[in-house]
């Protein structure tokens, strides 16, 4: 070992003689400044990679809970129906990561379950979606529906309110014709126990038995004797007539006396 003195000597006779072994060397600071900057950095970036192997190391439960969730609510709003392709997608992948796990490929588990959790919230976007659309066109089909029942029954209704309108009228037509009929009959069929006398006293002929003459004058061609007619017979019933024929013909009917007719014009109740 190198004798301390001498090296003295050395230093302080100015001789240029260098030291004879390197650890007699001055040595620069190990420590400058910028280094001992940069140390704490690396320090953190090794403590994360020891983090992050730490958590690689670990089985991946919650990243599992997570996925089981998501695939579940998939399959609860009917993603494997309206979904089908994504659905099995994220399930396979689902069934991979139990297995992955099973086997402590844990960073390959990672993996797989990532992949299921995309393809199920896809496949849960999916089957909202079309269940969104499929209940729009049902509420529209049903809208539909309920609209065209509606035209039906108010077509019903406004069609039975038609009948039921013409029906009213063809009654009253029937019933107004019966009633002008009966007011203005142009012949009458004999029936028994009928004579001219009370055939012209009928609302539907002249409601006057008085006229009975005009009876027998417009069908002198089938009545000899105005006293005789016969059941079947077709009376024709003159219309039309002047005032004056009507009390030309109630004059021939006091004149005659025939049928129980008084002079007075009122038939008698012996009379037929």
């Amino acid at each position: 070992m190198p004798s301390t003195t001498s090296n003295c000597a050395n230093w302080e006779s100015g001789s240029p003689r260098r030291p004879s072994h390197p650890d007699a060397l001055p040595r620069e600071p190990r420590f400058p400044g910028k280094t001992f900057k940069a140390m704490p950095f690396r320090c953190l970036f090794i403590l994360g990679v020891v983090l992050l192997l730490a958590a690689c190391a670990r089985p991946p439960h919650l990243e599992l809970d997570a996925t089981e969730y998501l695939v579940a609510r998939a399959y609860g709003h009917q993603a494997s129906v309206y979904a089908t392709d994504e659905y099995q997608a994220a399930f396979a992948a689902l069934e991979d990561g139990r297995r992955l796990i099973a086997g402590r490929d844990y960073a390959a588990a990672r993996a797989a379950l990532a992949f299921s959790r995309q393809h199920a919230l896809r496949a849960y976007d999916l089957a909202v979606a079309a269940k969104t659309r499929e209940a729009e066109e049902e509420a529209r089909l049903k809208a539909e529906e309920e609209a065209r029942l509606k035209a039906e029954e108010e077509a019903r209704l406004k069609a039975e309110a038609e009948r039921r309108r013409a029906e009213e009228a063809r009654r009253k037509a029937e019933e107004a014709r019966k009633n002008a009929e009966a007011r203005m009959l142009t012949e009458y069929r004999v029936g028994s126990n009928d004579t001219l006398a009370s055939i012209a006293a009928l609302i539907g002929v002249y409601g006057d038995p008085l006229l009975w003459p005009l009876l027998y004058q417009a069908n002198r061609d089938q009545i000899k004797d105005p006293q005789h007619i016969y059941v079947g017979q077709t009376l024709k019933i003159p219309r039309g007539l002047p005032a004056g024929d009507f009390d030309a013909a109630r004059a021939k009917a006091r004149e005659a006396g025939l049928f129980g007719i008084p002079q007075n014009g009122v038939k008698s109740p012996a009379s037929h």
